[in-house]
């Protein structure tokens, strides 16, 4: 992404769009369908924290949006170019990914497949909750467009604050508004359990407000704002992120994205290994990545003969050590 400030393209940004793709794909590749896979999910056990790459693209979001609304470009301009940059990609993948699921016989396909109503909510952007429940359509295209839809409505909100407060307020005044709708929210749900309407958590993308905040944040670090109030909002930021993980690994994994995002924003030397080439290239085609890799490649795998990646995990190790044998081997060849 280009730096509205300076001109200047970020790659680090693109960098850790790279680090956030390539670990949803780990994720569905190897523990999203353990049932279709020929190897199980026991292959690669921490990819299963790969689905924090969505966590990780949230937080891009709000830095990047932030960093585009910083000199308040007429509505109209910005829905336009935010359309320009989603819509015509995901219609094309949309388009290749349906034609590929129909075409490929497998158990995978068979099961996920859907009919043309799918691209209703696809295309819109919009919850595949609502149109399944009003009109009976099927859902998405391919289950991951449900994080397009978060991100939408993320970009509609952040764009009524910007144009609300006033020009150079939104770093400080955006990421306050996201936190304490999600904490008013969820001071309710606990005083009485089930109050909130599923309609409103998913509208009001109340489980991931605080990632937005927390990139908001640090591009107003990024853009000089150095003081305790950044510190405490990307704190409350984190707390939150903090009181959601399941275990400790999903802390080490949410403190790395955290500490990669604010290394970005103090233009930390330690932070230009994000803009080695390969990987921040990686990053400019990060969005048809995140959008092809899911049922097309999962479809891949699963005509895979079984245990094939087992088999040649085995040969590499051995080749290793000089053809012994080994706790690795031993393992694999008794799973």
């Amino acid at each position: 992404m280009k730096n509205t400030i300076t001109g200047r393209r970020l790659a680090e940004v693109d960098g850790l769009r790279a680090v956030a793709v390539l670990a949803v794909v780990l994720y569905h590749y190897f523990q999203a369908y353990p049932q279709y896979s020929p190897y199980g999910a026991a292959l690669l056990p921490l990819a299963k924290y790969g689905d924090m790459g969505v966590e990780l693209f949230f937080v891009i979001s709000g830095f990047v949006i932030t960093l585009s609304l910083s000199e308040r470009p007429w509505p109209l301009r910005f829905a336009l170019k935010r359309l320009a940059r989603l819509w015509p990609t995901l219609v094309v993948c949309s388009l290749i990914t349906f034609v590929f699921v129909h075409s490929v016989g497998s158990n995978f396909t068979q099961d996920i497949r859907g009919d043309l109503s799918g691209f209703a909510a696809s295309w819109t952007f919009t919850s595949q909750r609502f149109w399944h429940s009003v009109f009976g359509f099927d859902g998405y295209v391919d289950v991951v467009y449900w994080t397009l839809a978060i991100e939408v409505r993320f970009y509609l909100l952040a764009a009524v604050i910007c144009w609300l407060v006033p020009k150079g307020r939104f770093g400080s005044v955006a990421p306050l508004v996201l936190l304490i709708m999600q904490a008013i929210f969820a001071v309710v749900e606990f005083a009485v359990a089930g109050l909130v309407p599923q309609v409103v958590i998913e509208t009001l993308f109340l489980a991931y407000a605080h990632l937005f905040a927390a990139g908001i944040t640090f591009a107003a670090i990024y853009s000089g704002a150095h003081d305790k109030r950044q510190a405490a909002l990307v704190f409350w930021a984190f707390s939150v992120a903090f009181y959601r993980a399941e275990d400790n690994w999903e802390v080490a994994f949410l403190v790395l994205i955290f500490l990669a995002v604010a290394a970005c924003a103090l233009r930390l030397r330690v932070a230009q290994v994000l803009a080695w080439r390969p990987l921040a290239g990686l990053g400019l085609i990060s969005y048809p990545v995140y959008l092809l890799h899911n049922y097309i490649g999962v479809t891949l795998l699963t005509l895979l003969p079984a245990g094939l990646l087992s088999r040649d995990l085995r040969a590499g190790c051995n080749r290793c050590l000089g053809g012994h044998n080994n706790p690795v081997d031993d393992h694999l060849s008794t799973s």
